[in-house]
């Protein structure tokens, strides 16, 4: 019940903003009113008299005005005293967040941020891999280019490199042992086995035990790969969003351009402008857009630290691959990890692509309709979810996209 009254109220102020005109403008006379007006003075102090009744009376032409004009200034100001109240706290949510993504030990708090770029957090900066505290490369804790600007590394995603890469050298080590000891059982039971199909079963774990030892040796290559074409699938992205800057969006008078920076310059113009269930509106829209932004700033976080598990629990996986091999011939610990680790690392070209396709020119009605833009933003994640089910992606445990934000199992 409680969902159906929000949704009302929602839909009561989406319509009360768009189609209701509340100012009062005065009734255009006719031409020989005009004249009439002229030909004949008017007594001043008629006027004052009439105006004063008028007011004292609360009536025009006989009805009553005070209780329209005192019930629509009532919920207008409460509305909007309420949206001046929730926008304190949205707003320091808002300078919070930007101000961990801007990376504050390479150039403090400014109101530019750090890497010449606007202060606040976008989507836009974290699928073009352009915050620093998000870039998952474990394997370069240096500074980064991201088309012609350098992202400046930051501090802490600095150390959770550094951490994540010691405890995968000491799993890699304890792997290695593993490996030994599994090697000396696959040799004990080949020796003492005198049936051909047991020595034809332990010749083929001793294959694949082969094979895992080199996986464990090639896997720091393979996932380096993995981090650099992502990144350059990504900077490509990135240099078309660039190119496109500026230009007219075709069938349309509006230019492409930052989504998130034209609405939050046209939020913050209009909340220090407007009052009332105009103020209510615009607010709203900026709720729903901060809120957007936390989902994505929760999932990239997330995003860092599971493909730092992965990279962790890689040499692991490689010991279960010739355990895992000689029952059915599946490495299934192995191709789980793979698929999950390709998923984390390529879910932001995906957003990129995703985000300069169907968001990028929505800079363009940004202005004269945030609501439509505000709705391709949630589209998103049904876009997402789409590519995912066409590459068979959608199975994935450690990376949940955007429209699973928050829900549990």
């Amino acid at each position: 019940m409680k969902k159906v009254l929000t949704s009302i109220l929602l839909m009561l102020l989406i319509f009360n903003f768009i189609f209701c005109n509340y100012t009062v403008y005065g009734e255009e006379g006719s031409t020989s009113a005009t004249q009439n007006a002229y030909a004949e003075p008017v007594d001043t102090n008629e006027v004052t008299k009439g105006a004063a009744e008028m007011e004292g009376s609360g009536t025009v032409n006989g009805k009553s005005t005070q209780s329209s004009s005192y019930g629509g200034s009532i919920v207008g100001t409460l509305l909007g005293a309420l949206s001046r109240l929730v926008n304190i706290i949205f707003l320091q949510v808002d300078v919070l967040i930007s101000h961990i993504a801007n990376n504050p030990s390479a150039g403090g708090f400014s109101s530019t941020g750090t890497n010449g770029e606007s202060f606040w957090f976008s989507i836009d900066k974290t699928v073009f891999n352009r915050v620093a505290l998000f870039n998952i490369n474990y394997f370069n804790t240096d500074n980064y280019k991201v088309g012609n600007q350098t992202i400046v590394a930051d501090a802490n995603n600095t150390k959770i490199k550094e951490s994540i890469v010691t405890s995968y050298y000491i799993c890699r080590i304890l792997a290695l042992a593993i490996s030994a000891v599994i090697l000396i059982y696959i040799g004990i039971r080949m020796a003492i086995s005198s049936v051909a199909t047991e020595q034809a079963k332990y010749k083929k774990m001793l294959l694949s035990w082969v094979e895992s030892i080199v996986i464990l040796f090639l896997m720091p290559y393979i996932m380096s790969l993995l981090f650099n074409v992502g990144e350059s699938i990504t900077e490509v992205f990135y240099n078309i969003r660039c190119s496109l800057i500026g230009k007219t969006v075709p069938g349309s008078t509006g230019t492409y351009g930052v989504f998130e920076n034209t609405v939050r310059a046209k939020i913050f113009g209009t909340i220090t402008q407007e009052s009332g269930l105009g103020l209510a509106m615009w607010s709203i829209i900026y709720w729903i857009l901060l809120f957007n932004e936390l989902k994505f700033l929760w999932l990239y976080l997330k995003r860092v630290l599971m493909v730092g598990f992965l990279i962790i629990i890689s040499p692991i996986i490689t010991i279960t691959y010739s355990i895992d091999k000689v029952g059915d011939g599946q490495a299934q610990a192995f191709n789980m990890w793979i698929k999950e680790f390709i998923l984390n690392v390529f879910i932001q070209p995906l957003h990129a692509v995703i985000y300069l396709v169907f968001i990028f020119s929505a800079n363009a009605i940004a202005t004269s309709s945030p609501l439509l833009a505000l709705a391709l933003l949630f589209a998103m994640g049904q876009a997402e979810r789409m590519v995912k089910v066409i590459f068979d992606m959608k199975g994935s445990v450690t990376l949940r996209g955007v429209n699973k934000f928050m829900k549990k199992g």
